[in-house]
Formats: structure tokens, C-alpha cells, sequence
């Protein structure tokens, strides 16, 4: 089956012994998405795009796991320490049923919020998983429920903007704008110009990470593949001629390829006229 010649989860492998590294970790992306009403939903996505592209024609299950009224803070409903340390030893005990069962599964990414942390899986044999699944949380008192989407449905939420173009994904119409999070990083006055000439392109301010010589901006746009590939084409370049660099959150390879002592990638070069400049214009939000 497809799914076996990954990793079920991706992580790092290393000898218990000399500590020597068998496997490197896969690359992992953290991820904030924005609900209507402000709040935010933050995501980890696994960013192997070879195990994405088989992810694309199987069923993703999306496993939602019952805290206990003890586990979340009283001010803010999060996961307490301890509610966070028993929703991981599920996740790891649950990777390891299915390793012994040999079942056609894999670990996609993760989300929290609403005193929740969920889990994304691919999997070949849906039934299989879920019986596994199921008797899992049966033996760590979780109370379980379980969806069933297509990536393409859930892409929005859970992969890199970049990604969806890549993997060539049909999203919903009314998914393919959203807001999206942008972080730069760059000398304190390179980013206050930097921070200038976003807004006069409709990007709103969220902050700056002084120490980490961060700034974090935000704006609704197209995420399908030309669109968002327009996007990055104009701020992209933008950033780099002010002395700063995209950190590539949205992106497949992620921040290092926009270093600022490395060639700019072609992809990110020659900006063109885009649906995002005819759908918003240059001043659009």
C-alpha cells in the first residue's frame, strides 16, 4: 500500500545508545490561521510533499479528543501541561498500534485551540485506522470523535499556502481568500520601511518580535496557486529590496531559501499582473 513506505509521523529517529541520528526529522511548519472572529487557530503541518501528493486521492481523518474539565485553564480553556502531556502520550501510543498493526497510515499535521488539540491522518485502510483508533482512546479515557474530509477540503486550514498551488488542489471557493499571516525578518529600520510599504498595499500591522528582529504583518488574499504565487512575487522582492526577508511560513522549503546572502529563487522573481492585483488592486485589503 501507498502509505507504508512513509514514516508513520516523521519524526526523528536515533539510536538509544550513542544518541547517533538514524533518521532526521522531516521538516515541520507551525502555522496561525485566523477565524472570523479574531481568535486564532495554530496549526503544525508535516511538510513532506511526497506524502501529500498521495494524501491528495485518500480520505483524511481528523481525530477530536475530549479533554477533562481539569486539563484546560479556567481563564482561557487551554490545555493545561498535564492536558497537553496526556494528548501527546494518545498521539505516540496510538503511532505505535499502528506500527504493529502494519496499518496504511500517516500523521499529518495537528491543530489547537478551543481547549483542543486535534490530529490529521492519511489513511489507505479507513476502517482499520479507525477501529485502532478508537480502541486507543478507549484505553487512555479519551472521548473520540472522528471526521472524514479530502485534503483538498481541509488544505486551507492545514498546509503552506504554497503547497495547495503545488499539489495542484481543488479548494472551495469561498476558502480561497483568507487572511494570511506574513513574517519578515530584518534590522529594526529596514523593517519599520518594510512595515510602511505593506500598508500602503492594504496589509495590516500585528507587531514586531523586537529580540527576534521580527514583523509580523497580515492580509486577506488568493492562496490558490496563481494567486498566491502573485502575492509572493510582489512582496518578496519588496522585502529583500529593503535589506529583509520573507521568513517562507507559507511556503514549501520555508525561510532559508529567502536569506538574504543567497540568490532570490526565480519562482519569487518577476512580478506580473495577478488576479490578486485585478481582484484588490494595488491598495486592496
Amino acid at each position: 500500500m501507498t502509505l507504508l513506505q512513509f514514516d508513520v509521523t516523521g519524526e526523528q529517529v536515533s539510536d538509544d545508545e550513542t544518541e547517533e541520528v538514524i533518521r532526521k526529522a522531516e521538516p515541520h511548519r507551525d502555522l496561525i490561521r485566523y477565524r472570523p472572529g479574531g481568535s486564532a487557530l495554530f496549526v503544525r503541518v508535516r511538510v513532506n510533499m511526497a506524502l501529500l501528493r498521495a494524501a491528495a486521492s485518500l480520505p483524511v481523518l481528523l481525530l477530536k479528543l475530549t479533554p477533562r474539565a481539569n486539563e484546560l485553564t479556567p481563564r482561557d480553556a487551554l490545555l493545561t501541561p498535564k492536558g497537553s502531556s496526556r494528548n501527546y502520550a494518545f498521539f505516540e501510543r496510538l503511532c505505535e498500534e499502528l506500527i504493529t498493526a502494519s496499518c496504511p497510515a500517516c500523521y499529518i499535521a495537528e491543530q489547537h485551540g478551543d481547549g483542543r488539540r486535534d490530529f490529521y491522518f492519511a489513511a489507505e485502510d479507513v476502517v482499520g485506522f479507525q477501529r485502532i483508533a478508537r480502541a486507543t482512546a478507549e484505553a487512555s479515557a479519551f472521548p473520540l470523535a472522528v471526521e472524514q474530509h479530502s485534503l483538498g477540503a481541509v488544505a486551507a486550514l492545514i498546509l503552506p499556502a504554497e503547497a495547495i498551488g503545488d499539489l495542484n488542489l481543488e479548494i472551495a471557493a469561498s476558502a480561497r481568500i483568507r487572511p494570511t499571516r506574513y513574517e519578515f525578518w530584518g534590522a529594526e529600520t529596514s523593517l519599520a520601511k518594510l512595515r510602511a510599504e505593506l500598508e500602503k498595499r492594504g496589509y495590516r500591522f500585528l507587531g514586531v518580535e523586537a529580540f527576534a528582529r521580527e514583523l509580523h504583518m497580515v492580509k486577506d488574499v488568493p492562496i490558490d496557486g496563481e494567486g498566491f504565487g502573485s502575492v509572493l512575487k510582489e512582496i518578496v522582492p519588496l522585502a529583500r529590496s529593503l535589506q529583509c526577508s520573507y521568513r517562507g511560513t507559507e511556503t514549501v522549503e520555508g525561510h532559508e531559501q529567502f536569506l538574504l546572502t543567497n540568490p532570490l529563487p526565480e519562482r519569487y522573481t518577476a512580478p506580473r499582473a495577478s488576479i490578486f492585483r485585478r481582484m484588490f488592486g494595488r491598495g486592496g485589503s
